[in-house]
């Protein structure tokens, strides 16, 4: 599908339709792919980018400031796409159910998708253990100087996302391989 002004045109079947005959489970979809794509991507960014840039140009209290800094912003944007995911990923599920329910009698969906359920939710719980602990636990730190309590937090939260990012790469592993 690609998008052409205010047209879609679909290039399997070739036919042309206006943005708002897009259907309202297009856009929850794009939400999602988005929302998944923002998280994925930053933490893509923060491990393999920013953190080992800075770890071999920067002094550790500079650094860890300067981490902290991006760590306040990239985590906004994380709970903005958590709510996303979260709302969009229990409409597509549910709606999926009930049409699996209404055609065959019995409410289902495939197995990746709940494999990508687990995941996602392991993922969300691990967000917020980083920022409700982790995070907390960092800018106390940062805040009184005690650079050691902070390097440990810094390298609690990085353990933490490394484990995210391969959460991330198992749902979507599993939502396009398992059936």
């Amino acid at each position: 599908m690609a998008f052409q002004g205010c047209n879609v045109i679909n290039r399997r079947d070739n036919q042309r339709h206006t943005l708002k005959d897009t259907s309202m489970t297009e856009l929850i979809q794009l939400a999602h792919l988005i929302a998944a794509i923002v998280w994925m991507g930053g933490m893509t960014f923060m491990l393999f980018a920013l953190r080992p840039a800075v770890m071999a140009q920067m002094e550790p209290q500079p650094r860890l400031a300067l981490m902290g800094a991006v760590w306040q912003r990239f985590f906004a944007v994380v709970a903005g796409a958590v709510v996303v995911l979260f709302t969009s990923g229990t409409s597509m599920y549910t709606a999926l159910f009930r049409a699996t329910r209404l055609a065959t009698g019995q409410g289902g969906v495939p197995l990746g998708w709940n494999l990508m359920l687990i995941f996602g939710v392991a993922m969300m719980l691990v967000f917020g253990h980083i920022y409700f602990a982790g995070f907390r636990k960092f800018k106390r730190a940062v805040a009184a100087a005690a650079w050691p309590v902070a390097a440990q937090a810094a390298a609690q939260i990085h353990r933490l996302v490394v484990i995210n990012f391969a959460l991330g790469w198992l749902a979507i592993a599993a939502v396009r391989l398992v059936r």
